[in-house]
């Protein structure tokens, strides 16, 4: 899948994304900030937070600000009720999208809870990428930047996963995953059944690709390394090709 100059840079570039630290606060006079930091198996104190939340008392439950300096911009997000459905529904996936890229990493192996949504985040931020590489009118071009950025997206969920990464290791998370659902694969697949044409067609292809890329190496990970079988790949598939589909006719309308 990927040459061994783009391996070892994209191997690099993940296990010094693997080696960050990042801690997460919970902050406030509310009684609700016990119960979250448990949640999250945050701390209770603002010292050396890199993450911060911040918790109110409000009529309908609670409001929670995310700051700190891993975060690129402030946000609040309300929730009716701190339990961990609501928590890993309405809030992880707000943390998520509100930290700098390079925190990531760290904060999915440092709290499993915001694990899946900080996965979620690297596969979206990956997928956009190949969108746009997909859609370069440059015969040629896009393969090897699709490919490194599949190769780092994949580290880099492993890494959130807590795996120990190795060049020996990286080739072969890489090797599992790309059997199925690289770049080339999902090309022959997809392009019979995206209902679009031209430069539309290949961002259409790097995006659903590298969805559902990402979502087998998660599903891989969560079961213990055990690869998808085949109606799962196939529901996958069938997903992230609406998800690209979805994500076209959005910048078409703009």
């Amino acid at each position: 899948m990927l040459g061994l100059r783009n391996l070892y840079r994209v191997f690099q570039e993940s296990r010094s994304a693997a080696r960050r630290d990042v801690t997460l606060a919970v902050t406030g006079d509310s009684p609700k900030v016990a119960a979250l930091a448990d949640l999250l198996d945050a701390q209770r104190t603002a010292d050396g937070a890199d993450v911060l939340l911040a918790v109110t008392k409000t009529s309908g439950g609670i409001e929670v600000l995310i700051s700190g300096k891993a975060v690129e911009g402030a946000e609040t997000v309300s929730l009716p009720a701190v339990s961990r459905e609501a928590v890993t529904r309405e809030l992880t996936p707000r943390i998520a999208d509100a930290l700098d890229e390079d925190y990531l990493v760290a904060l999915g192996r440092g709290y499993p809870v915001l694990r899946r949504a900080v996965c979620e985040e690297i596969i979206r931020h990956n997928a956009r990428q190949n969108a746009v590489i997909g859609a370069l009118p440059i015969p040629g071009a896009d393969m090897p930047a699709i490919t490194a950025n599949q190769g780092r997206m994949v580290l880099g969920i492993a890494a959130a996963y807590d795996e120990e990464l190795s060049m020996e290791r990286a080739r072969e998370l890489i090797g599992v995953l790309a059997a199925g659902f690289g770049f080339r694969a999902l090309s022959r697949q997809f392009l019979k059944l995206v209902p679009v044409a031209g430069w539309a067609a290949a961002g259409v292809v790097g995006y659903a690709g590298t969805l559902a890329m990402g979502r087998a190496a998660i599903l891989y990970f969560e079961r213990g390394k055990r690869e998808p079988g085949p109606e799962e790949r196939s529901e996958i598939m069938q997903r992230a090709r609406e998800e690209a589909e979805a994500f076209f006719a959005r910048i078409r309308r703009r």
